[in-house]
């Protein structure tokens, strides 16, 4: 299973690479626990496994292009796949992180419409596909395959809201990282106003976030952690006081 014919044309700077690894299926039952299709009903579970195809990605992998007419669905088992926007110059915007559980595909699978992202592996990643013919058949026969495919939509609009809050109401660094690093801190684990959340991204991974430079966010994250404003240990990202930063980069 190759990971996109990448017919449409798209910058240089993308590397296409297919799964190494086709997994056995005999794992799907542990697969889809903890995920929004683990609740769907026994005979629904069955129909699924038999359509869908599970295979391992190496990082850097893609899944579809911009404006590709998509033939099969994704369901993100393991790993992070980037959602993103990139213009001519290479240039790009990402939107989202999709982890385990999302479902990629499916406005494009209801709509016939060609996709509006790309989407690229940045870690190793377990990743079904399904084609779009047998997906729109199974859906018809299990209705609740429709509301599953509603939460998917309403979690892209509202990370795609989320994204045009940050950028588009300032063009100052300071006040859209800051804006970026309090909405993944409001996914972390809370205690009071402090905020602990894995920020498993490297700078030039949160600099396509925002729309700026890797140089950029380099150096108002050492001025956010001067001021105390956050701390790192390793991935491990502390917001000591979700307040003093949000008054911090309001004021800036």
């Amino acid at each position: 299973m190759a990971c996109t014919a990448a017919q449409p044309a798209f910058n240089g700077g993308w590397c296409i690479r297919t799964p190494h690894l086709v997994s056995s299926n005999s794992e799907f039952r542990s697969l889809v626990t903890n995920t929004a299709l683990g609740v769907l009903p026994e005979d629904a579970l069955r129909e699924l496994e038999s359509i869908m195809s599970v295979a391992d990605y190496d990082a850097g992998c893609i899944l579809f292009l911009e404006q590709e007419l998509l033939s099969q669905l994704f369901v993100v088992f393991e790993g992070d796949v980037r959602l993103s926007l990139q213009d001519i110059s290479g240039k790009r915007l990402t939107l989202r992180i999709a982890q385990r559980g999302a479902i990629l595909g499916v406005s494009e699978a209801f709509s016939g419409n060609l996709s509006e992202w790309s989407a690229d592996t940045l870690y190793p990643s377990k990743i079904a596909s399904i084609r779009r013919s047998e997906f729109i058949r199974f859906a018809e026969r299990h209705p609740d395959v429709y509301r599953l495919a509603t939460m998917e939509l309403i979690r892209t609009c509202s990370n795609t809201c989320r994204t045009l809050r940050i950028l588009g109401l300032t063009d100052r660094v300071r006040k859209k990282l800051g804006g970026q690093l309090l909405a993944w801190a409001e996914q972390g684990t809370r205690t009071g106003d402090q905020s602990r959340y894995r920020l498993a991204r490297s700078h030039a991974q949160i600099a396509e976030f925002i729309c700026t430079t890797r140089e950029s966010v380099s150096r108002t994250l050492a001025d956010f952690k001067r001021s105390g404003l956050v701390e790192f240990r390793g991935s491990m990202m502390t917001i000591p006081s979700m307040t003093a930063l949000r008054e911090y980069v309001e004021r800036r």
